[in-house]
């Protein structure tokens, strides 16, 4: 019997609705499958600077979906390094990394949004470094000076194929932030200076170096506190380069040179020169808490990043070395590192599971001592971190160390000690 025009329909209509109930149904096999149209990374800060957390979720997913998550971005050198981890997401086919840890803890335990960006390493290839091996080795992306940010991808897989991705911007300086080289033939000093616009208020100006690395290993955080307001002199003293004017060994270096460095700092718009603190990592702790003990009027407060209480040898130097260092051409004699005379306080970050030397005893040592005032310096010791706890947080992993003498990746405590001391670093300048 042939059906009416108004009879067609109303068939059509009931068959619409059938057809909706059934792909509506909570055990339709469509209700769980990703929709890779709708897939999508969000995070609430696109681009933020390198040492702020962000936090990302994944929408758009099938209930209960089984889904990988990986990080990957590329160091200074080009080589990729990255992380992954297998995520489940929960009945509404939503993934929030703050609230769900990847599968068997793998590759860390806990929900964090930043916990790939923190685990990253390098993909194998040659002459590249992987846990095991002992030594250690850390992420290094362009430096500041070449590239004022860098990027991060993040994608989401599942069963090889993507179903988004999310690029986000890691910076180590905001847009107003300047940034100029100094050498030695034109300011007497090797350097990176980074000085922000300035504020209705002066800050303190803080001068950074690292250790027996040499160079200018202290160039990130410089960038980072001038994010936040300080003048920051990033600085060379030693193995600075062919034609740098500075010699390649710690042997006699000069107090007046970085008296000199922190003057040419204090000068920068928005320091206040007296309230001008020193970063030292490792060897450079030693010169840094000398500069605050012998030029007290010159500099405050001293952060201390895996420190000595003493002062040691000469650093590739060979036989003819008679000091590390040296004031108004006199050797500064090894021996333990008074600060009975610095005007602020000196704050000593150290792991105790650093295979380099006994960091953490030597930060009791520097907190039990007491300053100009009276008052006790500080500390700030991880039992299980290693050698590298300097600088700022969500950088630098890969690491590894252990004082017992094994093979022990540290890359995690580290990460969570820089995340606690930094926030301790910006206190004691003043945030």
């Amino acid at each position: 019997m042939a059906l009416t025009g108004k009879a067609r329909a109303v068939l059509g209509v009931l068959l619409l609705a059938l057809s909706s109930a059934c792909s509506d149904g909570a055990g339709s096999d469509d209700a769980r499958k990703p929709d890779t149209d709708r897939a999508a990374i969000h995070v609430d800060r696109p681009s933020a600077l390198a040492d702020e957390r962000i936090r990302v979720r994944v929408s758009g997913l099938g209930a209960h979906d089984r889904v990988t998550v990986t990080a990957g971005a590329r160091d200074q050198r080009g080589q990729p390094w990255g992380a992954r981890g297998q995520f489940t997401a929960d009945g509404d086919g939503e993934l929030d990394l703050d609230d769900t840890a990847p599968a068997r803890g793998r590759p860390y335990a806990k929900p964090d949004s930043m916990g790939l960006m923190k685990e990253m390493l390098p993909q194998r290839g040659p002459g590249v470094k992987m846990i095991g091996s002992g030594d250690a080795f850390s992420y290094h992306p362009p430096s500041p000076s070449e590239q004022r940010s860098y990027q991060v991808r993040l994608t989401v897989t599942k069963d090889g194929r993507q179903l988004a991705g999310r690029t986000v911007e890691r910076r180590w300086l905001t847009e107003k932030v300047r940034h100029r080289k100094l050498t030695v033939a034109r300011d007497k000093v090797d350097g990176e200076m980074y000085t922000p616009p300035a504020g209705e208020r002066r800050r303190p100006p803080v001068l950074v170096f690292g250790g027996s690395e040499g160079g200018n290993s202290g160039e990130y955080a410089a960038a980072l506190l001038a994010a936040r307001g300080h003048p920051a002199l990033s600085l060379c003293y030693f193995r600075c380069g062919k034609g740098s004017g500075r010699p390649n060994a710690i042997n006699m270096i000069e107090l007046g040179y970085f008296t000199h460095a922190a003057g040419v700092l204090g000068r920068e718009p928005g320091a206040d020169p007296e309230r001008l603190a020193v970063m030292g990592n490792s060897r450079g702790s030693e010169i840094a808490q000398l500069l605050a003990q012998r030029r007290p009027s010159v500099f405050r407060d001293v952060i201390a990043y895996a420190p000595s209480d003493k002062v040691n040898g000469p650093y590739l130097a060979g036989a003819s070395g008679r000091a590390a260092w040296a004031d108004r051409g006199r050797p500064v004699p090894a021996g333990p590192i008074a600060l009975d005379r610095v005007r602020g306080k000196v704050l000593a970050v150290a792991g105790g599971n650093d295979k380099m030397w006994g960091a953490a005893g030597a930060a009791r040592t520097i907190s039990g001592q007491r300053n100009a005032r009276g008052e006790r310096h500080e500390r700030a010791t991880y039992p299980r971190a290693g050698h590298h706890v300097n600088w700022f947080p969500y950088g630098q992993p890969g690491q590894e160390g252990g004082a017992d003498g094994s093979i022990v990746a540290t890359s995690e405590a580290d990460q969570a000690a820089r995340q606690d001391s930094w926030a301790k670093v910006l206190k004691l300048l003043g945030h």
